[in-house]
């Protein structure tokens, strides 16, 4: 059974790599912001619409019939990075995705969030959310997923949830672990693993665009290279003196606590703020708050967009339009590509069985 669906906040498309590498069609990609969209056409054949969500109608006048609904409503209002806040408008597009599905009435959809969205706001919008679905026609259920455990080189935890008409869900099957077990999953991929064959790139790269200069190093990096002939994305910022000097004083697993008080305008710590990476260990979350994500384990500098993209598992054919601003905005929303398969493949063997 082929697996058509239209994506609802698409971005620059985590979930359709994901998914077409599981061997599901997509009819149709929305999203509101032009950048993502422009780096989607760039790198999709399907139809992808600038469209504001808040307006159905965006999608329902398309004529779509797809068999799945796929969708990441923006997560800001739940995330812990950042100001949480109960009444930010974009919480409310959760219910426009749902809106949709309503209406549509696919065989299956899958939401994905971030993990505050269970508990957020003592924990309000979730308990929503069950009584509406309680209320379709459809079997239903949600898990905390860890990108980890399905081959990202980073621990990532997401809400996903699965609806379906004709069977209940299940999550993907781990295929990763933190150590090789007899149930034949692999050993966590690390940060290292995952970047170590990419250029040196100083501060204030503008360009980005690079040669490789090594082979690939292990099976991750075989994966990540391939349909590609060179690097691109691998911009940096331009480090301020101040912004340097900061950074070099944070060591590998250390963030910024380690000079708050130090500076008049690092009072106290935030979340994320100032972190190093560590070599050997899953990344941390791959974000962009602030004007910063985390810091290179070796180098004096914050990831570059393609660094982040390996650590989100886009491979390095997905090409990222826009500026390097918006191209850390665009890899760090996304849902990562490896998890998406993983979700995927778990949907399409259910579905065959129906």
């Amino acid at each position: 059974m082929e697996i058509t669906y239209i994506d609802l906040f698409g971005g620059a498309g985590g979930w359709d790599v994901g998914l077409r590498n599981a061997g599901w069609k997509c009819e149709a990609m929305f999203d509101w912001n032009e950048s993502a969209v422009k780096t989607a056409h760039s790198n999709f054949t399907h139809p992808v619409h600038v469209a504001d969500l808040t307006d159905i109608d965006n999608v329902l006048s398309k004529g779509f019939n797809p068999v799945a609904v796929i969708g990441s409503p923006p997560c800001q209002g739940f995330s812990n990075e950042g100001k949480k806040k109960s009444d930010d408008p974009r919480n409310n597009l959760v219910w426009k995705f749902f809106d949709i599905v309503e209406k549509l009435k696919p065989k299956v959809w899958a939401f994905e969030n971030v993990p505050g969205f269970r508990n957020s706001y003592g924990g309000k919008f979730f308990k929503e959310l069950e009584k509406r679905l309680d209320a379709l026609e459809y079997h239903w259920d949600s898990w905390i997923l860890n990108a980890a455990d399905y081959g990202v080189p980073q621990f990532r935890k997401r809400f996903v949830a699965i609806g379906s008409t004709c069977f209940k869900p299940q999550p993907p099957e781990s295929s990763h672990a933190e150590y090789e077990d007899m149930l034949g999953r692999k050993k966590y991929v690390s940060l290292w693993e995952a970047i170590s064959d990419l250029p040196k790139v100083e501060c204030g790269n503008r360009i980005g665009i690079f040669q490789y200069n090594t082979p690939p190093q292990n099976d991750y990096q075989k994966e990540m290279r391939e349909g590609s002939t060179i690097i691109e994305n691998h911009t940096t910022q331009n480090h301020s003196e101040r912004v340097l000097e900061k950074i070099k004083l944070v060591k590998p697993g250390q963030s910024m606590e380690v000079f708050v008080g130090k500076y008049e305008e690092n009072k106290t710590a935030y979340c994320g703020g100032y972190r190093r990476a560590i070599k050997w260990s899953p990344s941390w979350t791959a974000y962009w708050t602030r004007g910063m994500t985390s810091i290179h384990p070796e180098q004096d500098r914050f990831f570059s967009p393609r660094e982040c993209a390996r650590i989100q598992s886009f491979p390095d054919n997905h090409i990222f339009k826009g500026t390097t601003i918006e191209n850390y905005t665009q890899v760090c929303n996304a849902v990562p590509p490896l998890l998406a398969k993983a979700i995927g493949i778990q949907i399409a063997k259910q579905l065959n069985n129906c």
